[in-house]
């Protein structure tokens, strides 16, 4: 294979070679001639091109058999006679992988199959890449040599790009037969089962809806270059005014609104772009496909960069080539859509504020493919109740506009062009849920006592004002947990004193009277704002954050002590201080809050009448010597989230390691009984806050081993209601005593049985 002809169109002989490679696949698809001839022609012309003594192109069936179609170098007679499973030798993984594969020896591979009717016996190198559309993987396109050796990246990219437009053809009904175009669309929209993270729970069902719309389909040969140079030319203007508009036009834009529109900009005037996008157009493609074959090759190239900032900016460039491809179509952007009666809204990544300005009558539920359960609108969603799943970006490219889609935010799960029984099925979820929601509303005002008469106190987590509302639907008795760090982590700079008292103080006021917990800023490690010099740290979760940072950096955590008091005059001040680890650190903190306390006398500011002063217990160290911090503080919380990851040693945060634990761990719940056990004999209350407490197993086993006061989402206060009033701790407590020593990795299945015998109610 010749490098210099597979080089990337960026310049140079290699953006010649692909050029002409273009204009040979366009010409080889205008003849008129058979599909098979055609596809002939196509194999053959890029074997030629690239220099490969085997080209093949393999389709993809129905019934999922990767099928040989075309091929360049391989006997004749194995066209359409060869096929593999799904899965099955290089091929079959490169397609199952959606991802290219290249050896050097290919028959030496563990996966490779053997063929014998294809001639292949003197191959040895191996480069397979997919042919991918919306998603899915059509067909696999196949380069070998008899030599061993290694491709370069700069020959897989150009292959790649060659594989994008090869699928775009099959899909558009330039390439195939009529009856092979249908199939290849029967299998783009078939029903798809997706596996993601749910967020906020509840059942959603709707019409698919995108932020930043997918762009509409398109011819990929142009008749008339010049033409589509002209629309090409056009289109980018149309976009660069709309960019300009954009940050002119709205005195509102801030901190990273700001930086992302700048960053378009850049690239909207990017003379390097432009030029790639004029290549491939001169070469026969339209401008639509010009704009999808450069993004293909910045993707292709970027995403194999260990850098993450240039790994981030694939979001920048893929979302400006979108822009682009509206632009040429003239369709409108996400704000200025229409939304269907029952919208699901699909994204990548937003912000909380575009997630407001939604109709949320008609918007029932969001896909997210890249947040995380403690992202800014992961915690708006929750407060609006509005299910949402992340963690599975494949929807993002196997859902179509207007598709019909279910999400299940308890199982994290979605469907996309569910059947009609799935459908009915969620319908029937989705009424027992709204009628749950009706009991939990008539239940509210009931004492939440224990069959045998223990008092359990539950109050709800809280982040915006937006969350407060909930307490009186709830009927919780009042906010354990109000994250402060939201206002120090949206912004380009630290929050002032008067923007921080005045979230405090319209906290308490819809409070109407009932406590409210600020914890103070928990922000370092991984939770950093923009203005902050952090460093790159190993371990960002065990690094400097919380009450470190706050010792370490005074000038921002009394400004926020300073709003705290003041936003609670004449009141009683909850404040509670995250992240202790040692006892001393309780002295620091609070010298530091002594000293906004004398700065408000001598300014004649007022005070409050109380505060209360807490900390939470998030480390092993700290729940250890819980006693000695309790002695020193006025109430305790366990950050149950930090405090199991750092006993299991397994980030939360970490794909690979964070389902590998469970808290109904017997030696988790022990461990947790012994710091309830010390703290009690000290008279100061406990509590239990974390998005463990959502799940009502878990819920269960901390009310065994002791904990008496709870902080959890407003979503789960109603069940967790029905919960504490249906179990008998005596009981429960006896069961966790006998069990908890046993040598399970997890008691939840026993303990789920013994909840089930014991009539709790839980599911």
């Amino acid at each position: 294979m010749s490098i210099e002809k597979t080089r990337p169109p960026h310049g140079g002989h290699g953006g010649q070679g692909i050029t002409v490679l273009l204009k040979r696949m366009r010409d080889a698809v205008a003849q008129e001639v058979s599909a098979q001839d055609r596809l002939d022609l196509l194999t053959k012309v890029i074997a030629s091109h690239v220099v490969a003594d085997v080209c093949s192109i393999y389709l993809r069936r129905p019934d999922d058999v990767l099928e040989l179609y075309s091929t360049q170098g391989l006997k004749r007679e194995a066209v359409h006679n060869t096929q593999l499973q799904w899965g099955e030798g290089l091929v079959g993984l490169v397609a199952k992988r959606h991802s290219p594969m290249v050896t050097s020896e290919a028959p030496k591979h563990p996966a490779f199959a053997y063929r014998p009717e294809t001639g292949e016996d003197p191959l040895h190198s191996f480069l397979g890449v997919p042919l991918i559309r919306s998603g899915k993987t059509l067909g696999v396109l196949v380069i070998q040599n008899r030599a061993a050796r290694e491709y370069l990246p700069e020959e897989i990219e150009a292959v790649q790009a060659v594989a994008t437009l090869l699928a775009e053809i099959a899909a558009s009904g330039e390439l195939l037969s009529v009856e092979e175009t249908e199939a290849v669309g029967a299998m783009l929209h078939r029903p798809e089962k997706l596996k993601g993270f749910g967020i906020v729970s509840g059942v959603a069902l709707g019409r698919a809806v995108f932020l930043q719309p997918p762009a509409p389909k398109h011819k990929v040969f142009a008749k008339n270059p010049a033409e589509e140079a002209e629309r090409l030319e056009d289109g980018l203007n149309d976009l660069r005014r709309s960019v300009d508009h954009m940050i002119t036009n709205n005195a509102s834009l801030s901190g990273v609104s700001r930086e992302v529109l700048e960053t378009y900009r850049l690239f909207a005037y990017d003379r390097g772009w432009k030029d790639r996008l004029r290549a491939a157009v001169f070469s026969g493609l339209t401008a639509e496909s010009a704009v999808d074959q450069v993004k293909a090759e910045n993707r292709a190239r970027l995403s194999q960069s260990r850098d993450p900032y240039l790994r981030e900016r694939l979001h920048d460039l893929d979302d400006l080539s979108n822009r682009l491809l509206r632009h040429l179509s003239g369709e409108k952007n996400g704000g200025e859509r229409d939304l269907f009666e029952e919208t699901i809204l699909f994204a990548r990544t937003m912000g909380p504020a575009e997630l407001l300005e939604y109709d949320r009558k008609r918007l029932k539920g969001l896909v997210l493919g890249e947040v995380s359960a403690t992202s800014h609108v992961a915690i708006v969603a929750r407060a609006l109740k509005l299910p949402m799943v992340t963690g599975a970006l494949d929807a993002l490219e196997l859902t179509e506009e207007g598709d019909q889609a279910v999400i299940d935010g308890d199982a994290g799960e979605i469907h996309i062009r569910p059947q009609s029984d799935v459908l009915e099925s969620y319908r029937a979820k989705q009424t027992r849920y709204h009628e749950l929601e009706a009991i939990y509303a008539s239940e509210k005002t009931l004492p939440s006592v224990t069959k045998d008469g223990v008092n359990i106190t539950i109050q709800m987590n809280a982040g915006l004002a937006l969350d407060l509302p909930f307490l009186d639907g709830t009927g919780a008795s009042g906010v354990g947990l109000f994250r402060t760090e939201l206002q120090f982590l949206i912004g380009s700079q630290l929050p002032s004193v008067a923007m921080q008292e005045a979230l405090y103080r319209e906290a308490l006021d819809l409070a109407n009277g009932k406590p409210v917990i600020f914890r103070t800023a928990d922000i370092g490690g991984d939770k950093t704002a923009p203005y902050m010099d952090h460093g790159n740290e190993v371990n960002p979760a065990m690094g400097w954050r919380g009450v470190r940072m706050a010792v370490d950096r005074p000038g921002m955590i009394r400004p926020q002590l300073r709003a705290l008091l003041s936003a609670a005059t004449d009141q009683t001040l909850w404040v509670m201080f995250p992240f202790i680890t040692l006892a001393a650190e309780v002295d620091e903190i609070k010298a530091l809050l002594d000293l906004e306390i004398d700065r408000a006398r001598r300014h004649g500011k007022g005070l409050p009448k109380d505060i209360k002063i807490g900390v939470m217990i998030e480390t092993p160290a700290a729940a250890w010597r819980a006693e000695l911090i309790a002695q020193k503080v006025d109430f305790l919380s366990v950050g149950g989230n930090d405090l199991a990851q750092f006993y299991f040693a397994a980030d939360r945060d970490s794909e690979r390691v964070q389902r590998r634990y469970d808290p109904m761990n017997g030696g988790f719940l022990s461990f947790l009984k012994n710091t309830v056990e010390k703290v009690s004999q000290t008279g100061t209350p406990l509590s239990y806050c974390g998005e463990q407490t959502a799940d009502a197993v878990t819920a269960a086993a901390l009310i065994a081993v002791g904990v008496r006061q709870f902080s959890l989402p407003a979503a789960f206060v109603g069940p967790f209601r029905r919960l504490v009033r249906s179990i008998d701790v005596g009981e429960a407590s006896a069961w966790m005593a006998e069990h908890s020593i046993a040598p399970e990795a997890t008691l939840r299945p026993s303990f789920k049985q013994y909840l089930r015998d014991a009539g709790v109610v839980f599911e």
